[in-house]
């Protein structure tokens, strides 16, 4: 009976392996098929490559021209310092909104009918400050656990390349050995019974310490992974249209023995039986393939002579998600692991954002692909202008027929002499230069139109054109401004909040411990602490990104708030209300992209300092000239002169004088301010 359930069972294993192997390889063969060409010719193009002029027996072409003018590179890389920029201006990047788990708990925090506040309204709101603990926590991982910023660099890189960029968000666990310094006790072995002897000082009490190495078991990393993937190691259901509508995705990677034994320690329920797996040498067939494309040798032939042994080899670790289901297979021919989904969020852990959409398809138009035909253009006008350039140094002869020249003479070099008997014997074809003019004016018409496709016209590269009215230029940059609005906004919906929403998803299911947050920009005793307890609950998540402004509407705008506050400051109305002018001039640092301001301008005790010495004044001036010299020397310390008959002068008290000159303009005496009259 145990041997029919053994059978049993190893037929079901095999089953399984063939229809998860059938799926993922008709995935990969979709993909290959339709796509690899395209992505390498986008590659090559952007690494500013193109192929061999050949002949029609396959013989390279070396007397032509054959160069590449990198305008895909250019442009790449000048729209995609602007999108990390904005999507990334402000911290924290992912605004954190706590929402109420239920109507029972938004009743008991919040005012009653009426507006009458209830007596559980003054205490602090529990979703609220769940929401700061976990805008925190993921703000840290954002920067610390790992460079969000720079990992999205590399993801846009990839969306502007072949047009479609996808993220995988999991959750990574790693220790490590380490090996400390730390004292310690120092002891000697006796020699007749073995026990340890503690060495003592000169004093027979102190003990003698040194310092000794010691290893320690650390954990290296217990944090949410975030890494953009190689499209050429992502598969997807071909009738997919998206991540959540696909019936099944994955991506495989290549791992050592090493790493396996390692993912198994933190992956439960998988098994690793080394008989059974596949021998195969597994490579990356995606990156050989784009290395070839661009001359680079692969793997096994950069290593070629070289001998292979067991623990370098890779294996191929296929990784198939649906839903509610994650299999790992090892050289596809082991399932390593087969379970349910085993994250809280009970979805597959992939995002994906393109630059253009293609309605009903996965895979997005990039920006290489709108620029391939005007980039083979720009290369054929500029290749054509070079080749008539060394066309016309080497010109042609006409020589007269019957004349007695030596053919080998008629050749252009230092110091050439050609024979003749008469002057006209021979003479040169002059190679037309008006054709150049023309070639010059379709470059420049080429290119303009490559930035017009892309958005990315001069003002967004820097440069500036003295032709162009003010006009002209704000009109472009804003053209392209509510372009690149579009896909920052796709961006922060589809990758930026879509990651992090599964961030905090992963934190409420694997933190588990007490953790202090080191944040090096506040002091020690502000460092936050979070717990498991601190950060569940609900969330909605607001990107933080800036607006994309154009850059000619932004340097307009730092004009304009410049004069906005030259003109408002000193009005008399904001001069009544130090607050309003701080708000105002908050707003000129922050169109200088000044985002700081707390230690520039004043605080609210200190305007409150100020409010309060305002009142004081103006309210002083509303008294008779007496009392406020009277006041005014009380508040300084000085005694006020006593009153003497009408005509009497009196010496200025110490302290106790104030500034009458108002006062004497108007006529009037104040006792201790001055002689009578």
């Amino acid at each position: 009976m145990k041997g029919v359930m053994k059978r049993v069972a190893k037929k079901n294993d095999k089953q399984r392996l063939a229809t998860i192997m059938r799926r993922i390889e008709y995935a990969e063969s979709w993909r290959d098929k339709t796509y690899r060409d395209k992505w390498l010719s986008y590659y090559r193009m952007w690494r500013n490559i193109v192929p061999a002029i050949r002949d029609k027996q396959g013989n390279i072409i070396a007397d032509r021209s054959n160069i590449s003018i990198p305008y895909p590179f250019i442009m790449l890389e000048t729209i995609l310092p602007r999108l990390v920029e904005t999507l990334f201006a402000g911290r924290p990047y992912v605004a954190v909104k706590g929402v109420p788990s239920g109507i029972e708990e938004w009743q008991r925090y919040v005012p009653g009918p009426g507006g009458v506040p209830m007596p559980q309204t003054q205490q602090v709101r529990p979703w609220v400050v769940a929401a700061q603990k976990m805008e925190t926590l993921l703000d840290y991982q954002h920067n610390v656990s790992f460079d969000i910023q720079d990992v999205f660099h590399n993801g846009l890189k990839i969306m502007g390349l072949y047009g479609t960029t996808v993220a995988y968000t999991g959750w990574k666990y790693a220790r490590r050995d380490v090996i400390k310094k730390e004292k310690r006790a120092q002891f000697m072995e006796d020699e007749d019974t073995g026990e340890k002897i503690p060495l003592l000082d000169d004093d027979g009490e102190t003990p003698i310490m040194d310092y000794e190495e010691i290893t320690y078991s650390e954990k290296q990393y217990d944090d949410p992974e975030l890494k953009f993937l190689d499209l050429g190691h992502f598969f997807v259901d071909p009738n997919a249209s998206d991540v959540d509508d696909s019936h099944y995705c994955g991506h495989r990677s290549y791992m050592s023995k090493a790493a396996l034994e390692a993912l198994k320690e933190t992956e439960e329920g998988m098994k690793l039986d080394w008989k059974k797996i596949p021998k195969n040498p597994a490579k990356d067939e995606s990156r050989d393939y784009r290395n070839s494309g661009i001359g680079i040798p692969t793997v096994d032939e950069a290593g070629a002579g070289f001998t292979s042994y067991e623990d370098d080899a890779l294996y191929e670790v296929h990784q198939y998600w649906e839903d509610d289901r994650r299999v790992i297979v090892i050289n596809r021919g082991y399932i390593s692991l087969d379970t349910p989904n085993p994250f809280y969020h009970k979805k597959k852990p992939y995002d994906r954002d393109v630059y253009t959409e293609d309605p009903g398809q996965f895979y997005g138009i990039g920006i290489m692909e709108m620029l391939e035909d005007s980039q083979a253009e720009l290369n054929t006008e500029r290749n054509q202008r070079i080749d008539y350039r060394s066309m016309s140094m080497r010109r042609p002869f006409k020589v007269r027929r019957g004349a007695q020249i030596d053919r080998r003479q008629l050749v252009w070099k230092n110091g050439g002499v050609i024979e003749v008997d008469e002057m006209d014997d021979i003479d040169t074809l002059e190679a037309p230069d008006s054709a150049l003019a023309g070639s010059f004016n379709s470059e420049d018409i080429i290119k303009q139109e490559m930035k017009e496709i892309t958005g990315a016209h001069d003002v967004v590269m820097g440069q500036s054109s003295s032709s162009e009215t003010a006009t002209t230029t704000m009109s472009k940059d804003n053209n392209a401004a509510m372009r690149f609005k579009l896909i920052i906004s796709s961006v922060e919906k589809r990758l930026l909040v879509a990651i992090s929403r599964k961030m905090i998803q992963l934190n409420q299911q694997f933190v588990d411990d007490v953790r202090l947050l080191p944040l090096f920009d506040k002091d020690e005793m502000d460092w936050p602490v979070i717990s498991p307890e601190d950060i569940q609950g609900e969330f909605h998540l607001v990107p933080a990104g800036s607006s994309v402004e154009p850059m000619a509407n932004k340097e307009a705008h730092k004009q304009r708030m410049v004069e906005l506050y030259g003109v408002v400051s000193g009005d008399p109305f904001m001069q009544q209300f130090p607050d309003k002018r701080r708000n105002l001039l908050k707003k000129v640092f922050e169109a200088f992209d000044v985002q700081d301001t707390d230690d520039i301008l004043p605080s609210d005790e200190d305007l409150s300092g100020m409010m309060q010495q305002q009142v004081i004044q103006q309210f002083l001036s509303t008294l008779p000239p007496q009392v406020q010299q009277l006041l005014m020397a009380a508040t300084q310390g000085g005694a006020p002169a006593a009153a003497g008959p009408p005509g009497a002068s009196s010496a200025p008290q110490v302290g106790g004088g104030a500034n009458t000159a108002m006062q004497q303009e108007g006529g009037l005496q104040v006792i201790g301010g001055g002689r009578g009259g």
